[in-house]
């Protein structure tokens, strides 16, 4: 995957660097992110897994089931952490005092919506309404504003809500970053980052992923900064329901990254790709710069 990857990071720049890619980079951010509302749908009908029903549901929501083991809590608690991290989904080079950004993006894992872990802390519209699409990945398309603080130091907000398409949850995150490089005469820069994102308005359960990364990238065709590093989260669920009586879960994940930022006048997009621990996710983002 990684390889395949490099591959169309190269592609892209060599595609992005005539002037028509300037135009190819946003329909290829606005594709990626028209699906994101319908990443919930129905399966084909060929598993044996019976969903938990709640008919009043207009998509699948969080909603944990009597028969929850330990085991599975563990597992749900790993996996979605992992997938609530909040990632860099930008360059490391610093947006500079009074600066700001605001994106749309979404990123997206594959789970396994049939294993327990998955199935038993979920509630679905009917019998065959799955929780990812068929090719089993989850999407979270979310909105996020960053601002300089200093010329080295940047902090942002991150949210997502369920809520417009008929469930309750919704996801709230911090970051802050600091660029200990950089280099505006050879492109270099380096920055390191804090993250928190938590839950909001989940009854079932609490849940956070803390996290810390540090990436290196330098800008490239004056458009576009590959870059790279690696990172670590840690999760936490406990779940505050009647149904089931199952102790607080935490778990340590590490990961690699790489990705690219593409930026033309006022004009932000990107993407990255995450790996490590068992897990794989992707990013997009589509916004603007001032």
């Amino acid at each position: 995957m990684t390889l395949i990857y490099s591959l169309a990071l190269t592609d892209t720049i060599r595609t992005f660097a005539r002037p028509a890619g300037k135009i190819f980079v946003l329909a290829f951010c606005l594709a990626g992110f028209l699906p994101a509302a319908k990443a919930q749908h129905s399966h084909d009908g060929s598993s044996q897994v019976s969903l938990h029903v709640n008919p009043e549901l207009g998509v699948c929501d969080f909603d944990i089931a009597p028969n929850l083991s330990q085991s599975e809590w563990a597992r749900a608690v790993k996996e979605a952490g992992n997938i609530l991290y909040l990632d860099p989904l930008a360059s490391p080079a610093p947006l500079g005092r009074g600066n700001w950004s605001l994106q749309l993006e979404r990123n997206s894992a594959r789970v396994d919506q049939e294993s327990g872990a998955w199935n038993n802390t979920f509630h679905h519209p009917d019998s065959v309404h799955y929780l990812a699409g068929e090719n089993g990945r989850l999407s979270v398309p979310a909105l996020r504003f960053r601002m300089g603080l200093t010329e080295n130091w940047d902090a942002g907000i991150y949210y997502t809500t369920a809520k417009p398409f008929g469930a309750n949850y919704g996801f709230l995150g911090l970051e802050t970053r600091y660029a200990f490089l950089h280099d505006t005469v050879r492109g270099w820069s380096a920055a390191a980052r804090g993250s928190f994102v938590k839950d909001a308005n989940i009854r079932d359960f609490n849940i956070f992923s803390a996290g810390a990364d540090v990436t290196a990238g330098k800008k490239l065709f004056r458009y576009f900064t590959p870059y790279a590093g690696f990172g670590l989260n840690w999760n936490h669920g406990r779940e505050v329901t009647d149904e089931v009586s199952l102790a607080a879960e935490n778990s340590l994940a590490a990961r690699g990254l790489a990705g690219i930022d593409f930026r033309w006048r006022f004009v932000n997009a990107g993407c990255e790709l995450m790996f490590g621990d068992g897990m794989a996710s992707r990013s997009l983002k589509l916004g603007v710069v001032f």
